[in-house]
């Protein structure tokens, strides 16, 4: 089993030149990056994933600054549907992250990350929680668990009923009753990267937070729903790469049918979690290059993922019963070379079709990725 075929699908197309991003990331204003003609209406990025099997679409949150931050794909014909996101309600609302979930009855979970910075926080009115049904193309706006505050990621506690996030740039995390409607902000999370938060088995929730005044680490905490504690645990993940920022912290997770958790880390390193050990397994690093993304468990056991960045991104396999990685191929399309940045987010259409979120490309708008895998052996 390879990658057989790859295709970039575009939604938007500019070019961003080395001096105009030097210029806008280190000078530049939030005002200032959402008024440039290219930034502000061009410059977009699929940052998250959901796929449909009712209605065979994929639902993209977006990055992009003139709001308009959620669509529908359709692998089967290459095409893009905006949802129309009701950008009008906050000039701040730029991003969904990580934050795309869909509950028992078809709904679809969402919530609002944003592209600025400190200097508009105290006029910005924060990141809204929000559920959209597919059928009806109509969204229920819930809450704004943190004022001024926006989320980067979600995660569903099917069991109890609850939705937790974490922020940005405040940097906390929260916990949304749905049945009550009720928010509740949990902790603070110091100066780490708000990136991704899971759930165990047992529904207790997993982040880093930061151990600032000496050592400047970032270990795990957990918080239990059942306690309604939150444990700050003296337990780091592996960092294998100490030049990457964050090296150290998880940016994709899942949690198998079996109830093992996985994390993979900034570093592009492979691990388990024994949740209620409190114990780290080091699987390994299937990529000499820092990031990993997207896992998924296939139908036939194995571990799908994507990790690498710079224009030289892997798809590839772990399988849990040899301990082994495989190098599936690169991203590039096949058709006219174009090569994918770095990887942001994953999903599976059907057991050999992968949707890739090309994501934050320095050069040009980002792309959605389709790749096809070969039948073969494992």
């Amino acid at each position: 089993m390879k990658v057989a075929g790859v295709t970039a699908h575009r939604l938007k197309e500019c070019a961003i030149s080395v001096e105009k991003r030097a210029l806008f990331t280190k000078w530049k204003t939030s005002e200032e990056w959402i008024d440039d003609e290219t930034f502000g209406k061009k410059w977009v990025s699929p940052t998250c994933l959901l796929y449909n099997p009712s209605d065979g679409l994929v639902y993209v949150g977006m990055a992009a600054l003139d709001g308009n931050i959620f669509y529908s794909f359709d692998p089967r014909t290459g095409s893009w549907t905006s949802l129309n996101y009701p950008a009008g309600r906050d000039r701040y609302a730029s991003e969904i992250h990580q934050s795309l979930l869909m509950d028992d009855v078809g709904c679809i979970y969402g919530a609002v990350a944003t592209l600025g910075d400190v200097d508009v926080w105290p006029k910005a009115p924060g990141g809204q929680l929000f559920r959209y049904d597919p059928g009806m193309g109509r969204y229920e706006f819930l809450c704004i668990p943190i004022p001024h505050d926006y989320v980067q990621g979600i995660i569903l506690d099917r069991k109890r009923g609850i939705l937790y996030g974490n922020t940005f740039p405040g940097r906390k995390l929260f916990r949304y009753d749905i049945a009550n409607g009720k928010v509740r902000e949990l902790t603070m999370l110091g100066n780490v990267l708000p990136e991704y938060l899971v759930l165990d088995a047992d529904g207790g929730v997993w982040h880093h937070y930061e151990m600032f005044q000496w050592a400047g680490r970032h270990p795990l905490l957990r918080y239990d729903p059942d306690r309604d504690e939150v444990e700050f645990l003296n337990l780091d993940l592996p960092d294998l790469m100490s030049g990457i920022r964050a090296g150290s912290q998880m940016e994709t997770a899942l949690l198998t049918r079996d109830g093992t958790l996985y994390l993979g880390s900034r570093s592009g390193a492979l691990m388990t979690l024994d949740h209620r050990r409190r114990k780290i397994a080091y699987l390994g690093k299937p990529f000499p290059f820092p990031r990993m993304k997207g896992l998924i468990e296939g139908p036939d056991g194995l571990i799908y993922g994507v990790c690498g960045t710079e224009y030289d991104v892997h798809l590839f396999t772990y399988n849990r019963s040899s301990g082994l990685f495989k190098d599936l191929g690169p991203i590039v399309d096949d058709r006219d070379g174009t090569r994918c940045w770095m990887a942001h987010h994953m999903c599976a259409v059907d057991p050999r079709t992968f949707i890739l979120a090309e994501s934050h490309n320095h050069e040009r708008a980002s792309f959605l990725f389709q790749v096809t895998l070969s039948t073969g052996l494992r």
